[in-house]
């Protein structure tokens, strides 16, 4: 393992020769033959809560005690996408089986060339277990049988670089705000308070990782990387906030500034997808989305603030399941849907390749 401070004490020492801002810092490498590496950070929907093989019971009730509410295949998991090819055209779900011709038990297909890399933030806390691996569903999200949006997201990029290995990198922790946990330098220089822990751990647990590639994965020991690209998906807390959903127009594009800097690549490609989950299904508008939440409208940059160069967002209302065509009824989440799970990340994804290819 290599010796370099982590973030916490170069914070310290910052703190304690003055200046809390002008922070020191290690290099990253930026080889371009290297693994390819993308931060996908956020609160739970990031960490994901899409179901891979249980799915809503048709048959079940409100109120029903004597019929299981899930069965293994049930409405919007994700094994009921590859069995019901005719009710989900927007993508072929039985690749990503072993055997697409036995939808219903075929087990899934890893990618070796993609892999994921995260410490479980599923129940909030910092300094979770790390896990990590090929990528495939589930890959242990908000519970070990579920997955997030790393799943989609890896799809399309994996496919986008066919040549190269790819590392996703998640930091994400379940009830994180923009305004407080993953509050950045800039935010704090223009409006007060302290740098957020979670914004801190973001940086130091991809340092973590960075640093120790080929011990975390040793068919990659001796390889460089390059960080090529940033997915966010967070904004559930900032939304329900009276104080801090004003302030998210403001702390967005700071938080972007400061995560480009940080990460030494001012045009370091940004993908957004919003907080929109919650609504009813079809309830989403076109621009300028005047029936959207104040984060909604932030995120899709029409609040009044101009969109920094080299960033797509994603609506995701348009991804967004009724109870009965999702998983559970629990009304965030997305509702467990394995649909709704996908598509974000796919989006995210097919952005970046737009970002990536220009």
């Amino acid at each position: 393992m290599r010796n370099r401070p982590s973030i916490h004490t170069l914070i310290a020492f910052a703190l304690a020769a003055g200046s809390a801002l002008a922070i020191p810092a290690p290099k990253w490498d930026n080889d371009p033959k290297g693994i390819k590496v993308f931060i996908l950070a956020g609160q739970s929907n990031m960490v994901g809560y899409g179901k891979t093989e249980d799915g809503g019971n048709p048959e079940w009730k409100p109120g029903d005690k004597t019929t299981p509410k899930e069965i293994k295949g049930g409405v919007g998991c994700l094994r009921y996408m590859a069995i019901h090819k005719d009710k989900h055209p927007e993508y072929d779900y039985a690749s990503l089986l072993v055997d697409p011709s036995q939808p219903e038990t075929s087990p899934w297909k890893t990618r070796s060339d993609v892999k994921v890399w995260w410490r479980n933030g599923h129940s909030g806390k910092l300094g979770g277990e790390i896990r990590k691996g090929d990528l495939g569903p589930p890959f242990q999200g908000g519970s070990p049988s579920w997955f997030g949006p790393e799943y989609g997201f890896g799809q399309v990029i994996g496919d986008f670089y066919r040549n190269d290995d790819v590392l996703l990198i998640k930091t994400a922790w379940g009830g994180h705000s923009l305004n407080g946990n993953f509050r950045s330098p800039t935010m704090v220089e223009k409006r007060g308070s302290e740098i957020g822990a979670s914004y801190l751990a973001m940086i130091e647990y991809t340092r973590e990782c960075l640093d120790n590639l080929g011990e975390h994965f040793p068919e990659w020991k001796g390889k460089g990387y390059q960080i090529v690209g940033f997915g966010w998906h967070q904004g559930f807390n900032d939304r329900v906030s009276k104080t801090d959903a004003p302030l998210y127009k403001d702390n967005l594009p700071d938080f972007i500034a400061d995560v480009r800097k940080e990460f030494a690549n001012p045009n370091l490609p940004f993908v957004i997808a919003s907080t929109g989950m919650g609504n009813k299904e079809g309830s989403q508008e076109q621009p300028p989305f005047t029936g959207y939440s104040e984060v909604e409208r932030a995120q899709l940059w029409v609040a009044g603030v101009d969109k920094p160069a080299n960033v797509l967002s994603i609506d995701t209302r348009p991804f967004g399941r009724d109870p009965q065509n999702a998983v559970s009824t629990m009304g965030h989440h997305w509702n467990h849907s394995g649909y709704s799970y996908f598509m974000v990340g796919k989006s995210l994804g097919e952005n970046m390749v737009k970002l990536l290819s220009r």
